[in-house]
Order: structure tokens, then sequence, then C-alpha cells
């Protein structure tokens, strides 16, 4: 049985079904939803067994932090030949033609179809005329560059700033050129909007997360002028409306694993969404593994495999902060309780990310073909199809159609 939830949270993630169904409304109905093996030192009892097909699925893992180092860079694609991982996509490139843009395109030109990039919103210049479309204009040279698209962090909403000094708000009509071009390019709008709902909550031992918002304090959005949980929610919601030709991807699904009634209500209305489970399998293993296993089973076209690993000269972050530094052996046992998670019925194990919370999670079972999809083919088709495209017409200019881009 799963540890109850404290009282004070629960009354807190209580209040938030109160979200109003017009919000998520992107359009009236949606439509009917339609490698490598991981080494031995990776797997461990309490996995499917060796002949399980399930065992020998390669995975993508779709939302990584790799500094574009010679260090972090082959560390972290030893751990990834070391547990299946044969294609990635790095979510922080940086800004168009910052240094840490130009090194990491460096290596993706280097590895191929197996490193897709995302780059990252320069917010200066926020307050002039222009800004969105200076930022659009970055997106569509990213994108002749080979990116996949656009990763917007939780900054948006919770951090970047106006002269005034007033939040920016995660809705601002200042974006909307980048979305609209991003429709144009075919560019992926991967989005970090909010935090867990517990970060919202008061930051006190009986909160769930207390253990985690202990070390990283600045993790709380507690009082001061920060805008609530909800509103952000709903404010993302609004964006999703107003551009309903532009591909999003929600990550850390969708910001809300604390409620897959809303995400799938979310999915139902948004057919131009997707969501990523990066950094959350604690959290959506906190639900009965019943539920969870039908949430999967249903979206399991619109659901991509991923975990938030983060190797820079600093070290590893395992999907959260750590009481001390994780090393590989974590990094394999991260990775190995995630496929524990999805692959197996096993019942009450320790989930990916510890000091995420103090419960115990149970397995979903999920079939073959499901998890096929999740781990490979969903970020497949929506990341390095294009992505292959993109090298085709490198390696031959002049069979490529002509740029729209």
């Amino acid at each position: 049985m799963k540890r109850p939830r404290p009282a004070a949270k629960a009354s807190a993630r209580a209040g938030l079904w109160l979200l109003p169904l017009a919000l998520v409304a992107c359009r009236d109905r949606s439509p009917a939803l339609t490698a490598q093996p991981a080494a031995p030192s990776a797997r461990r009892a309490g996995e499917p067994p060796a002949d399980d097909p399930r065992a020998r699925l390669p995975l993508i893992d779709s939302h990584v932090h790799l500094t574009p180092l010679p260090e972090s860079m082959a560390f972290a694609l030893r751990l990834f030949d070391a547990v299946g991982v044969v294609k990635f996509a790095v979510k922080s490139a940086g800004s168009w033609g910052s240094p840490r843009y130009r090194a990491t395109r460096a290596y993706a030109e280097r590895l191929g179809e197996r490193m897709a990039f995302f780059i990252n919103l320069d917010w200066s210049g926020i307050d002039q005329p222009g800004w969105g479309a200076r930022e659009a204009e970055h997106l569509a040279r990213a994108m002749r560059d080979g990116a996949s698209g656009v990763k917007i962090f939780k900054d948006l909403g919770l951090g970047v700033r106006l002269r005034n000094g007033r939040l920016l708000a995660a809705d601002d009509a200042r974006l909307d050129p980048i979305y609209t071009r991003a429709a144009e390019l075919g560019a992926i709008i991967a989005w970090h909007i909010a935090d867990p709902v517990a970060f919202f909550a008061p930051p006190t031992p009986e909160n769930e997360r207390f253990d985690e918002l202990s070390l990283a304090p600045d993790w709380s959005f507690y009082g001061g002028d920060f805008p609530s949980f909800a509103a952000l929610i709903a404010a993302r919601d609004r964006v999703l409306r107003r551009h309903p030709r532009t591909i999003f991807l929600g990550i850390h699904l969708a910001g809300y694993p604390e409620s897959l009634d809303y995400v799938g209500r979310l999915l139902d209305a948004c057919p131009n969404l997707f969501v990523d489970v990066s950094a959350r399998v604690p959290e959506i293993g906190h639900h009965p593994a019943a539920a969870a296993r039908r949430f999967f089973l249903r979206y399991q076209d619109r659901i991509l495999f991923g975990t938030d690993l983060i190797v820079s000269p600093e070290g590893l972050q395992l999907g959260s902060v750590s009481p001390k530094p994780p090393g590989l052996a974590d990094a394999l046992e991260f990775f190995r309780r995630h496929r524990r998670y999805f692959e197996t019925a096993d019942r009450q194990f320790e989930h990916p990310t510890p000091i995420q919370g103090r419960w115990r999670i149970d397995g979903l079972d999920l079939p073959l073909e499901a998890l096929r999809k999740i781990y490979y083919d969903n970020a497949d088709r929506l990341i390095f199809a294009p992505r292959r495209a993109y090298l085709r017409a490198v390696a031959n200019p002049a069979a490529a159609p002509p740029s729209t881009k």
C-alpha cells in the first residue's frame, strides 16, 4: 500500500481540480488516438529475463542536458552504450550563435543521427520591440543548422522579469511570433511549465518533497510574487489554444504528473501536444499502478521516454539534486529503475530518484508494442525523422527540395 499523502499536500492538490476544462479546449473534438540491448551490467533481478523481448528494446532519451565538453560527452556516451540509449536529444544547446550553441551543434554534426538538439531563448531585450521576431528568426537559423526546436525552461513565468520588475507571464504575447514561426518550420516547442505542485506549498517537513527542497531551497515557489501552480498551467493551456498548428512537447508530463486525469484531458483536447516522462517517474508512480497503466496504454502514441539526465563538469544529476554526488553505478541504477517501472509487475520498489519522495512504486508491466512506441518510435518520428531529413539534405544538397526555412 502506498504511503498516504500529507493532508496539507492533499488539500493543495484538491484545489487544482478547479482548473476549468475551457482552458484546455484546443479543439472541440479530438481525433481517435491511434537496437541495441542494454549491457548486462545495467540489468539485475527484478527486470524481465533476457529472453523477454522488452529487455532488448532500445531507448531514445528525448530529454538530456549535456555540457558540450569532451569529458562530459565521453561519459554520457559510455553510459548510454551501457543502458541501451541509442539516440538522445539535448534540450540545452543555448541560444542561437552562443558558444554553447556552436559547441553543441559541433557534437551533433559529429554524432549524426544519434544526437538531436534544441536551442533555448535569449531573454535579453525582452522589453524591446521586435524581441519575438528576433528569436523567431534565431529559431529559423537554428533549424537550418539541424536543430529540432526550442526548449523553454520554467524561467518563463517563474524567473524572467521585465524592466518594471514584474515576472513575464507564461502566456505573454511577445512569444507568439516564435510559436507561429515554429509551426511554419515544423519546429517543436518543448516547454517546461511550472514545477511540482509541492514546490508551491510551504517548504515544511509536512511537504512530501521536503527532502528535495531542503537541498534546493531556490526551487520553492511558495509566497512572494510567484504565480500559483494553477495560474501557470492555465496560462500554458491558453497558448496551446492560440497555436493549434504548433507542435508542443509538454516536458515532465505536461507539468502536471500529479493529475493523470488532467493530462489526459489536455491530450484529448490538443492533438498537437506530446508529453515526456522526464524526471517524473517518481510522481507518476505515486498513482495506483492500474490507473497509470491505463493512462500509458491510452496515450501510448503521444508519450516519449526521457530522463532529464544532466552531465556537466560539476558532475551528474539524476532527475534531481542528490545528498551526495552520484557516480556511474548510480546512473546505471537510475536507468534500471526506469525500465523496471515500465517493464515489470514488481511491487513496492524504490523509484529512480528517491530524493523526490519517500514512497515506493509498483511496476506497470506495459506490453511490448506500447513500450516500443514510448521508448523509441514516438521520439524517432517526432524528433529524429526530421533530423534524418536534415542529414540527407546536408549529404546531398543537390537533391534537397528548396528550403522554406
